[in-house]
């Protein structure tokens, strides 16, 4: 998406929730420094060399906690990307345990 403040999700029932949702929910929650192998199992995205090359790992990525697992990662694909690529073990991150994401997007 070539605007990020226009980042969106859609559920089953069409409820849309926006990035500026998320990041409403996650405001007053702590940035943690997380350990990449923690999400290995989650796919990537496909990986834009300049979104990659832009890509800030001041910023935490958002991931998605449900029963102490990472469910899938909303936002920071190329963060986390670039952190591998960096050989970086953690990478700064916030997680969102909140429900408003209960299955695999």
């Amino acid at each position: 998406m070539s605007n990020w403040k226009q980042t969106q999700w859609v559920d089953e029932t069409g409820q849309v929730t926006t990035i500026q949702d998320v990041l409403a929910i996650l405001k007053d929650d702590p940035v943690v420094s997380l350990e990449l192998k923690a999400l290995d199992h989650i796919p990537s995205v496909l990986i834009q060399e300049k979104k990659l090359e832009n890509a800030d790992l001041s910023f935490p990525i958002i991931v998605v906690e449900k029963s102490g697992v990472f469910q899938m990662i909303l936002d920071g694909h190329h963060r986390r990307h670039k952190a591998i690529m960096e050989k970086r073990t953690h990478i700064l991150a916030k997680i969102l345990k909140k429900g408003i994401f209960n299955t695999h997007h």
